[in-house]
């Protein structure tokens, strides 16, 4: 089954979000934000418009790696040590943000072994707390909690637990949880988005490719009737698109992955997005706003 996350029908999957989607560029486009990534280069594939167009309009960007990215090497040339990965995909990480004009004073890494952020949760929601404090973001973006990839999900449930961690149940509406200020007043609870970075995200039953048949049309049909029900918001940046095609180029390690399967994705010249709500309340769910 794991033909379904792959073009064509990935892309049909994607292309179907992107005309169902509402122009939210004016609400996406301000205020500042924080990007969260699992690995180098998914904040470009996912927020690379997004970044480059706050950058151009002056408002104040960050980003923030998770992993080192050592597992990652999709290129033609003879595969590096892990060490030697790691090292590569760091700079291309930064030369991709150059790109994007993301401060580098604002530019966040953690460091954890690629493929390892679902044993380290709690390190990731402590880290995210922290950036939340010192950053003050007004929006975050995050991967999809049924990407393929077990970081993706795994970085999604910790910025989850962040926010409720240091939102919810505060003593008064719009206010931290643990008192946390800016200046004089506090500060209000930031917006959390997720971003697209596979074609197929949320046609595998938590995103794994060894579901059942009926497991995975069951999901595909809860996806459908989802997507309909609460569209996804769109971001169209087209002055920005030569930003994010340059700071695609700094990936040179992953090539093949870029120009396959994600084609499909950084490719379009626009950025989908879902907003999500997010309790604590054991008698609800989190759902796309």
């Amino acid at each position: 089954m794991r033909a379904v996350s792959l073009p064509p029908i990935g892309a049909l999957w994607g292309w179907t979000q992107i005309a169902l989607a509402r122009n939210a560029t004016k609400n996406l486009v301000r205020g500042t934000i924080l990007v969260l990534s699992p690995h180098p280069d998914d904040e470009t594939i996912g927020c690379g418009l997004l970044l480059a167009q706050m950058a151009r309009e002056g408002h104040l960007t960050a980003a923030a790696l998770a992993t080192d990215g050592r597992d990652g090497w999709y290129s033609v040339s003879p595969r590096p040590t892990p060490d030697r990965i790691a090292e590569l995909r760091r700079s291309e990480w930064h030369r991709a943000l150059d790109a994007l004009n993301v401060p580098k004073d604002r530019r966040f890494e953690l460091g954890l072994a690629d493929g390892t952020l679902r044993d380290h949760e709690d390190a990731l929601v402590e880290w995210i707390s922290e950036l939340l404090r010192r950053l003050s973001p007004s929006q975050i973006f995050v991967t999809r909690p049924l990407d393929p990839h077990s970081d993706h999900r795994a970085l999604f449930q910790a910025a989850r637990r962040s926010m409720i961690d240091l939102y919810d149940s505060a003593p008064d509406p719009g206010s931290l949880r643990h008192g946390i200020s800016s200046g004089d007043r506090n500060v209000p609870p930031p917006q959390l988005y997720t971003y697209r970075v596979y074609p197929g995200e949320g046609l595998l039953p938590n995103g794994r490719p060894d579901a059942t048949v009926a497991a995975t049309l069951l999901q595909i049909a809860r996806s459908v009737f989802s997507l309909i029900r609460r569209r996804p918001l769109i971001l169209r940046a087209t002055t920005s698109i030569s930003d994010k095609t340059a700071a695609i180029g700094a990936y040179e390690s992953q090539r093949r992955l870029l120009n396959g399967e994600l084609r499909y994705v950084w490719r379009t010249g626009v950025e989908i997005y879902w907003k999500m709500i997010v309790s604590s309340d054991p008698t609800s769910t989190d759902r796309d706003g």
